[in-house]
C-alpha cells in the first residue's frame, strides 16, 4: 500500500472514531427545580457515565416552556415531560417520542390538619388552590367527584391558581381550604404536622376504577437521538435511582448542591420516601394502556379544550427501551 493510501486509511479511522465519539454523549435539558437534576447529579456523582461509556452533557433552564424550546430546536436531545405534551409536540411535527416513563401519578389533596373537611364531598363549596385549571391531579379530582359525590369539584367548589409553593402560606391564611401542591411540596406540608392529605392521588385513580399506577412523567427524546446512547443515558437513570434509594450521604449531598431547598431537613426521610414511591417499576403496552384510559377520562370530564386535545397518540410513546 503506497504512502498516500495509507494516510487516507488513517484519516478515514480517525473520522470514524470521531463520529462514534460524538454519538456517546447527550445533550439532556433540566428544568430548574426539576427531580431529573436530582438523577442527573447522581448519574456524575457515581460515574455512571462514565462506566457506561458515553459523556453527559446537563444544561439548566428558568422553566418548563424554556425546556421544551430547548426539545424543539434540538439544543437538548432529552428532557421530562407529561404525556399530554408529548402528544402535542407531535401533532405539530416535531420529531421526539416517550422512550421511559420518569414519575407516577404522585401526590394528592392536602388540607390543614385541623380542617373540619374529612371526605372529598366536604370539598363542596371549599376554596381550592391548584398550580393550574389543567393540573392532572385537578382533572382527576373533578372526575372523581363527578363519580363519587354527585357534583365536578371545579362548579361547586371555588378552583384558583396558586403555585405550589405558595400552597402552605395560602392554606394557613385561610385564603384557601385546600390545596393541590407538587408530590414534594406534599411530603414536606405533611411531614410537617400542620396538613395531612385528603386523599392520595392513587386512591383517586383507584376511585375511577383505573391503575394505580398511571406514569405522568416520561423521559421524552428526539427520534434523531443515537438509540444506543440513549439506551446508555436511560439505564444509567434507573442505576442512579437505585443508588440513591440506598444511599443515605447521596441526599444531604443533593441538597448541598441547591439542587433542592428544604426548609427543615428532618423532612428529608419524608421527601425520600415519596420520591421513591413515585418511581415507576416497568414499562410495556399495559403501563402505555392505562395512561390512555387516564387521558380519556380527563377528556371526557374537562373537555378536549381543557385538557389540549382530543385524544392521546399512543405513536407518539415507544416502549422498546428497556434499560
Amino acid at each position: 500500500m503506497s504512502q498516500r493510501s495509507h494516510v487516507l486509511v488513517l484519516a478515514a479511522l480517525l473520522a470514524l472514531s470521531g463520529a462514534a465519539g460524538a454519538q456517546q454523549s447527550i445533550n439532556v435539558g433540566l428544568q430548574a427545580g426539576g427531580t431529573m437534576s436530582w438523577v442527573t447529579f447522581a448519574i456524575q456523582r457515581y460515574g455512571l457515565d462514565k462506566q457506561l461509556g458515553f459523556t453527559l452533557n446537563a444544561t439548566t433552564y428558568a422553566s418548563k416552556d424554556a425546556t421544551r424550546v430547548a426539545l424543539r430546536s434540538g439544543a437538548a436531545q432529552v428532557v421530562v415531560d407529561d404525556f399530554i405534551e408529548v402528544t402535542l409536540l407531535r401533532q405539530k411535527g416535531f420529531p421526539v417520542s416517550a422512550v421511559y416513563p420518569f414519575s407516577l401519578l404522585a401526590g394528592g389533596i392536602v388540607v390543614p390538619e385541623d380542617s373540619p373537611i374529612r371526605t372529598v364531598a366536604d370539598l363542596r363549596g371549599a376554596s381550592l388552590g391548584a398550580t393550574s385549571l389543567t393540573d392532572k391531579t385537578l382533572l382527576i379530582l373533578r372526575a372523581y367527584t363527578r363519580a363519587t359525590a354527585g357534583f365536578d369539584v371545579q362548579d361547586a367548589s371555588k378552583v384558583v391558581s396558586v403555585s405550589s409553593p405558595l400552597m402552605e402560606q395560602f392554606m394557613n391564611r385561610g385564603e384557601i381550604q385546600a390545596g393541590i401542591p407538587f408530590w414534594h411540596h406534599t411530603a414536606r406540608m405533611v411531614a410537617g404536622g400542620k396538613f395531612r392529605q385528603l386523599i392520595s392521588s392513587a386512591d383517586l385513580l383507584k376511585g375511577l376504577g383505573l391503575p394505580q399506577n398511571v406514569p405522568l412523567l416520561y423521559v421524552i427524546a428526539r427520534t434523531d437521538t443515537d438509540p444506543a446512547t440513549l439506551g446508555l443515558f436511560l439505564k444509567a437513570v434507573k442505576l442512579a435511582e437505585e443508588r440513591m434509594k440506598a444511599d443515605d450521604a447521596y441526599w444531604p449531598a443533593m441538597l448541598g448542591a441547591n439542587l433542592y431547598v428544604l426548609p427543615d431537613r428532618a423532612q428529608l426521610p419524608a421527601l425520600r420516601a415519596q420520591w421513591a414511591a413515585g418511581l415507576p417499576k416497568r414499562w410495556g403496552a399495559a403501563d402505555l394502556n392505562a395512561t390512555l384510559l387516564l387521558t380519556r377520562k380527563m377528556i371526557a370530564v374537562a373537555g378536549p379544550d381543557v385538557v389540549g386535545l382530543t385524544r392521546l397518540d399512543t405513536r407518539a410513546f415507544n416502549t422498546t427501551f428497556q434499560p
